[in-house]
This record gives structure tokens, C-alpha cells and sequence, in this order.
């Protein structure tokens, strides 16, 4: 492969080794995938995760690759693959297959083959049926995947609406490559994408997650989103499926942070989902609870003079945070979401300065000590453990919310004054 850069040669040096111990045994090796595109996008990434193809058969491949690997697994090996760590870096070595989805399967009936053509056109899309043939570092390109990408085209190596079938996850793909890649789709692809997007249906909702999730955490996946827009795909996505709007939810998700909570929360907001139900999706419970989190406060403080709130609305927003997260994450969205919609965030940056006050003042903002244990809010008032401990509890709780850090003899007399005034009603 002439003209590679070093970059490229330096991977390719680092994946001879494991090359050669498959040549020896008489089989080929070809780098395939990510590598490949990246090399003609000059996208380098030395360190990065690399996909081989073999004619050998999965047994013959673990059998090769302990020879060298540090460490080797074979969850994948029914679809061909191998997956092993050789001097520190991640290599999935797979069987030339040819795989497809039957109608309403969710899984693909895999055959192992012998020919690296057939190999790659079954794969997703030309610019990723590229190889190195490790024998002598030649580009196998048979679908003019290189073509593709100087033209800035998105094509399919078989007829788009074969492809798609058999994996209906390419629509999502496809979104994601013309986002990451600044490629525009074919029109047949388009077509195909809007005549099979009913297929996404017997994909998996974790896969679906996950592909999209891909999609959301990119700089800007505004051509992603415009063209699940345009086919319709995103109406088969769990959550989502009744709403348009998916290319005006880019200008949002361009000004959040790469968090995938917030990436979420703002595509959620823009489709205008009401109430989602995130279990659909499957999320992690800390995902849930942040998306929820961020969907539920947000609206208020998107629209709220944030000077004008008061220190005891601020605690409560600490109060209400779920785990691993502050109120500073919460005003990073609401200023992302009003500057994909052009609007001040001003008031943002003093509510900043602010809440760094609040801290220095209040040690314990985000977990606030209780003013005392309840052992010694039972002695001061001369209840037993029960159901009135509990509530006087919740009373001291909420007047730390209200007021913030006070010393134990003011807070012992408003908490006699409170039981006083509770014990004549």
C-alpha cells in the first residue's frame, strides 16, 4: 500500500507480529474497518483498537492468537470472532463471513467463507469494505470505498435494500457516518432507508440504544439527525417513535457538553417528549436518573431569572441532584439548551459565581450535615423513636434547606419553638 503515512505504518508494524503468525500457518490476514477509513480521512489514532478478517475458522483462530495474546475471549466466537490483547493493544480477529437477517430475527445466520470479497461486501457501507492485506500491505478495495470517501458519498456494496434488511441497525449507522464522516447518502440509500424503516423493529432496543447513543455524543451529528428525520427512521426508535423535529434537536445537542445524560435529556426535550419512559430504553439506572433528573428541572430554570432565585431554591436543587451529580451539571444544560436556541445565558454565569459563595460558606452543600441525630432530637424532646421523631427529623431537614448552616443553640430553640407551637395544635 504505497504513500501510507507513519502513522499508519506504525500500526501496521504493531499488527505484524499476529499477522505473521497466521501467514505461517498458511492463512491470510487483512485489517479491515475503522483503520482503514480513518487512514483516508487522516484521522490517526496509533493506539487504537484494531478489526482483522482471516479465512482461518474461529478454533484455528484462538488457537493462533494464544501463541502471542495476553489475554483471550471468544463470547463472539458462533459469529467468527476472536478477541485477544497482544502486547497491550485490543485486536478482534473474525472469519470471512457472509451473514443475514431472516424476516423478524434479531439475530443473523452466520457463514463462514474463504474469499475476503465476499467478506466485504457484506459489510455495512464501501468506505468500511476496505482492507490491508497484511501480506504485503496492499489495499483491497472492490466496492470503491476510497472513491466514496474523496467524493464524500455514502453508498452500500450490495443494493441498499438487501443491505438494510439484513442488518436494519445500518439506518442508524448510516445517520452516524454521515455525521462523523461529513458524508451525504446516496439517493438510493435514502430510498431504501425510508421504504426498510419499519426493519428496525426486530433490532434490539439495546442495540438501537447504543447506535444512537453513538450518534447523540458526536460534535455535531446535525446530518445524522437531519437524515433520520427525512427517512422516518426515527419514528421506529423506542421513546421517540411519535416525533419529528429531529434535525431541529441538533442545534441543542451541538451547545451541551459530550455527557450522554445531557445529550439525552436535550434530544428529549426538543422531540418535546412528554413524560418519556426510559425503561424502553434500558438505560443504566444512573442514566435514567440523571435524564429524569435534567428533564424535570430544567424547564423551570430554562425560563427563570436565575439571579433572582433564592439561596433556599438553589439547596433544594442540591437536595434533589441524584448521585455523582451537582447543580453546576444542571446549569451547564440549561445554558446549553438556551444557546441552541439563542438565547441569554447570562444569568448563568452569576448563578455560578454564586453557588461558588454558597460552597465556601457551607462546607457541606452537596451532603448537609443534620443539625443533630436523632438520639438527641428524641432527648430534647422527650419522645421515644417513632413516627414524631421522624417528622421532627424532616422538620430539621427542611429548615437547613431554608437557612442554611445554623449553630446548635439556634437550632435547638427553633426546634423547641416548632414542637411547642406542633404539640398545642
Amino acid at each position: 500500500m504505497a504513500g501510507y503515512t507513519y502513522e499508519l505504518e506504525a500500526v501496521l508494524n504493531r499488527a505484524d507480529p499476529l499477522a505473521r503468525v497466521f501467514e505461517s500457518a498458511g492463512y491470510r490476514f487483512f485489517l479491515v474497518g475503522g483503520v482503514v477509513r480513518d487512514y483516508f480521512l487522516k484521522r490517526f489514532d496509533v493506539g487504537q483498537d484494531l478489526d482483522a478478517t482471516t479465512d482461518a475458522r474461529p478454533d484455528a483462530i484462538r488457537a493462533l492468537v494464544s501463541e502471542l495474546a495476553d489475554d483471550v475471549w471468544s463470547q463472539g466466537e458462533r459469529f467468527g470472532t476472536i478477541g485477544c490483547i497482544v502486547a497491550g493493544h485490543s485486536y478482534e480477529v473474525t472469519t470471512h463471513r457472509a451473514e443475514s437477517y431472516v424476516p423478524d430475527s434479531r439475530k443473523p445466520t452466520v457463514v463462514f467463507g474463504d474469499d475476503v470479497v465476499d467478506d466485504l461486501a457484506r459489510r455495512d457501507f464501501t468506505v468500511n469494505a476496505m482492507a490491508i492485506d497484511m501480506a504485503d500491505r496492499s489495499l483491497v478495495d472492490p466496492f470503491g470505498g476510497e472513491a466514496d470517501l474523496e467524493a464524500g458519498v455514502l453508498r452500500t456494496p450490495l443494493e441498499p435494500e438487501a443491505s438494510l434488511s439484513e442488518d436494519p441497525l445500518r439506518m442508524l449507522r448510516a445517520a452516524r457516518f454521515c455525521a462523523s464522516c461529513a458524508l451525504s447518502p446516496a439517493p438510493d440509500l435514502v430510498a431504501a432507508m425510508t421504504a426498510e424503516r419499519d426493519r428496525l423493529e426486530i433490532v434490539s432496543v439495546e442495540r438501537i440504544r447504543d447506535e444512537l447513543q453513538k450518534l447523540l455524543l458526536l460534535d455535531d451529528p446535525a446530518a445524522g439527525l437531519g437524515l433520520i428525520d427525512a427517512t422516518g427512521v426515527g419514528r421506529r426508535v423506542p421513546v421517540v417513535g411519535g416525533c419529528d423535529g429531529w434535525e431541529s434537536a441538533a442545534r441543542r445537542l451541538r451547545t451541551l457538553p459530550t455527557d450522554p445524560a445531557m445529550r439525552w435529556a436535550g434530544l428529549l426535550s426538543a422531540l418535546q417528549v412528554v413524560r418519556p419512559d426510559l425503561r424502553l430504553l434500558k438505560f443504566s439506572r444512573d442514566l435514567d436518573r440523571a435524564v429524569m433528573w435534567l428533564l424535570r428541572e430544567a424547564p423551570e430554570l430554562s425560563t427563570a431569572d436565575l439571579a433572582a432565585l433564592e439561596d433556599r431554591r438553589l439547596r433544594e436543587l442540591a437536595g434533589g441532584c441524584p448521585a455523582g451529580r451537582t447543580v453546576e451539571d444542571l446549569l451547564t444544560f440549561v445554558a446549553g439548551l438556551r444557546a441552541g436556541d439563542g438565547l441569554s445565558a447570562d444569568d448563568v454565569d452569576q448563578m455560578a459565581a454564586r453557588l461558588a459563595g454558597l460552597r465556601g460558606r457551607e462546607p457541606d452543600w452537596d451532603d448537609p450535615a443534620p443539625f443533630f441525630s436523632g438520639l438527641e432530637v428524641a432527648e430534647m424532646l422527650g419522645i421515644e423513636p417513632g413516627p414524631e421523631l421522624g417528622r421532627a427529623m424532616n422538620w430539621l431537614a427542611g429548615l437547613r434547606v431554608a437557612e442554611g448552616p445554623l449553630d446548635a443553640d439556634t437550632a435547638a430553640a427553633r426546634l423547641q419553638d416548632w414542637w411547642a407551637q406542633r404539640t398545642r395544635e
